[in-house]
């Protein structure tokens, strides 16, 4: 957040007419090109149908078409048939056997068959007559033959008849039996007859016993369309693999509608783009910038008065698209290899975890968008970015990037797995496949992150970690210079980037830059090096011999003079804003005091000798302006213990603090608590007390008769 911090003070609170007008227009263009990529048909990757081929089912193809590539997909006519498949096999549900109608039958033969024995009883109605009596009977459904053949059997063999009957019912009733059974059950009958009856008697049985078999269940269709509807929505996608080389349709060959699927996950169905694909996506492109502006304007709003900051992120949201739209929405291994993360890991690097975070999020939609809703697409760019975004912990290290990039491509590749287990690919190879480019896919995000993270940074006017450590290098020219021309003031700047970065680690500030603004910081000191007390090596001060207000001004001068050299040099603007702050405003007590005595009782203007400032801006400037402070002030003092360091740290400190020069600096008072901590941590260790030994005892002369030389070669 350390750019974010240093705009965020020296911005208004709105945005004025102008920034509006230019952050609205950059949105503008930037929707207008976004919505080109997403109606356009630029997709190289993806096969595209002739112009004069149409398919339509029932037709001969007038051209062979093979797979470019192995692609798995859901197909929906596989299964719809698999869903009907699994509702055909399951059977009908039918109620329970009701026993009422068992019952009923059984009851139905007992009243015949009573009929039947009185009839067979009465001795004055003649065999021709009791069989036209019982023939009679509505329900009846036995011939006359077997009517007249069981009246003329003997009380014995009539009681064995009518006692298996009334069994054979009953039992063959107590079984379920439906229309579709009625006939085999009907069948079975004859099995249930005992076989201590002879054949004669088995046939009447069989005879009156069949009539009275009916079907005792009936068809629940609800149930059965449940049981159905469960068994069909149990059944999940089926997916379909198409490998690579394999002859979708050949010439000739009649299209059916399995194929015309398979060629519409190919691309080739695809129609030319209608005013209704233009409108869907200008539409969804104007939605995905509204919401990233929305997103700025929330988390970053100083972002919108910065236009090349604004225009590196429309740049980088344009490549990812543009990229995804090349590649195609099919699934070969050139989309896995792809670097959708580098957008959001730059986004991290060049402003802040948040803003890297947005990046992921709006370069996952338009990848939604582009492949028209691939989950498995989108849940890998999503995944991978936001691990690109807030892995990338130390942008000050060149292998942080490195580190990064494996972390993706180690997320890449669980998502690879992941859906490729989901949708059953048996074709391991090709998983295989596609698993490495998306590991090269995100080794290839830190390796394209680290090395434009320097281009687009001076582009956006945003210094870079790497242009941090560039300026570090002990060999750059104007740590030369300063060495060279000002040793004192270069040796001052290193002990002070030593307790600005200890500091700025306690504290969550930026380190690097500390350490690296502590280097420039008094660079103006090259243009009068002798007019500064760590160059004055000979003892003499020319302050004593001229006016205290020349001394104010050559004071104030290596500030202004510093940030012209820096800029010269090409030293970053961060570091620059900490070589203008550094003093803020603060007034040179020993040249205000000294200009008042030589003009008592004349009230001087404190704003004639004060630095111009601006106050520090920034935590990491307001570090530098204490650093700077107390190591001059202990420099001077040279304290003896710890106590006397502490007292000098707190009060210099306190002064800052009451004159107001940390009010802007975004410092709270426990970082103003660890700072004192960390100083006095460094400073300890630079006037620590020493251990005064003896000084050492001289020989005793030698005799005025002995020769040094003698002796000396005698040794």
């Amino acid at each position: 957040m350390a750019y974010l911090d240093r705009i965020e003070e020296r911005t208004e609170s709105k945005l004025t007419r102008r920034e509006f007008g230019v952050a609205l227009a950059i949105a503008v263009v930037t929707a207008l090109l976004l919505g080109v990529i997403f109606a356009a048909q630029l997709a190289i990757f993806t096969p595209r149908q002739p112009d004069a081929v149409e398919f339509a089912a029932g037709r001969a193809s007038p051209v062979t078409i093979l797979a470019p590539a192995q692609t798995t997909f859901a197909s929906e006519l596989d299964t719809a048939q698999a869903r009907a498949q699994a509702a055909r096999a399951i059977p009908d549900v039918y109620d329970p056997p009701d026993p009422n109608i068992a019952r009923e039958q059984v009851r139905r033969a007992a009243r015949i068959i009573d009929f039947l024995g009185t009839v067979r009883s009465d001795p004055y109605i003649s065999p021709q007559s009791q069989v036209e009596w019982v023939q009679a009977l509505p329900a009846l459904q036995v011939s006359p033959d077997v009517v007249s053949r069981t009246l003329a059997l003997d009380a014995s063999g009539y009681r064995q008849v009518i006692s298996e009957t009334l069994y054979v019912i009953d039992a063959t009733m107590r079984e379920e039996i439906r229309d579709a059974t009625l006939t085999s059950a009907k069948n079975r009958v004859p099995s249930r007859i005992s076989l201590v009856l002879s054949a004669s008697q088995s046939d009447l049985v069989k005879q009156w016993a069949v009539p009275f078999i009916v079907p005792n269940t009936k068809l629940n269709q609800a149930e059965t369309d449940r049981a159905r509807q469960t068994a069909s929505g149990s059944v999940g996608e089926v997916f379909r693999t198409l490998r690579e080389g394999e002859a979708v349709v050949r010439a000739g060959e009649v299209i059916t509608p399995r194929t015309l699927e398979a060629l519409a996950e190919l691309g080739y169905l695809q129609p030319g783009n209608d005013s209704r694909e233009y409108i869907a996506g200008f539409l969804f492109a104007v939605l995905v910038v509204s919401l990233g502006a929305t997103y700025l304007a929330r988390i970053a709003p100083p972002l919108l008065r910065q236009p090349r900051v604004m225009l590196i992120l429309s740049f980088l949201l344009l490549m990812t698209a543009l990229g995804t739209k090349i590649l195609g929405p099919a699934g070969s291994g050139l989309q896995y290899l792809f670097p959708y993360a580098a957008a959001a890991m730059l986004g991290a690097a060049l402003l802040s975890v948040s803003v890297g975070a947005g990046m992921a999020i709006i370069v996952a939609l338009s990848t939604a968008y582009i492949t028209r809703g691939s989950v498995d697409m989108t849940v890998f760019v999503l995944v991978g970015s936001l691990i690109a975004a807030i892995g990338l912990l130390h942008r000050e290290r060149l292998t942080s990037f490195l580190v990064t990039g494996l972390y993706v491509a180690t997320a890449n590749v669980a998502i690879v797995l992941i859906f490729g287990l989901l949708m059953r690919q048996e074709d391991y190879a090709s998983l295989a496949r596609i698993a490495l480019a998306a590991f090269g896919g995100g080794v290839f995000t830190g390796l394209i992150a680290l090395g434009s993270q320097f281009l687009l940074g001076k582009a956006a006017g945003i210094t870079t970690a790497l242009e941090l450590i560039e300026l570090s290098r002990p060999t750059h020219p104007l740590l030369e210079k300063i060495l060279r021309q000002a040793p004192g003031t270069y040796h001052h700047s290193l002990i002070i980037s030593n307790l600005a970065e200890h500091a700025a680690k306690q504290i969550g500030a930026d380190a690097l830059l500390c350490r690296v603004g502590a280097y420039y910081h008094d660079v103006g000191k090259t243009l009068n090096p002798q007019f500064f007390v760590e160059n004055q090596f000979d003892g003499i001060n020319p302050h004593n011999t001229i006016d205290p207000r020349v001394s104010a001004k050559i004071l104030h001068d290596h500030v202004s003079e510093g940030d012209k050299l820096a800029r010269k040099y090409h030293v970053s603007l961060r570091v620059r804003d900490i070589i203008l702050q550094h003093h803020g405003t603060t007034l040179p007590v020993y040249f205000f005091e000294k200009a008042q005595a030589q003009s008592p009782g004349t009230p001087l203007d404190e704003n004639e000798f004060r630095y111009p400032g601006p106050r520090p801006q920034t935590r990491e400037a307001a570090l530098m302006m204490l650093a700077d402070g107390v190591e001059a002030t202990t420099r001077a003092e040279r304290p003896s213990n710890t106590q006397e360091i502490r007292a000098i740290i707190d009060r210099i400190i306190n002064a800052r603090i009451h004159d107001g020069q940390l009010d802007q600096a975004d410092l709270t008072l426990r970082d103003l608590e660890q700072i004192r901590t960390a100083f006095l941590d460094v400073l300890q260790g630079l006037y620590h007390p020493r251990v005064k030994y003896p000084s050492p005892k001289l020989p005793a002369p030698l005799p005025a008769n002995v020769n040094a030389q003698e002796t000396v070669a005698e040794l």
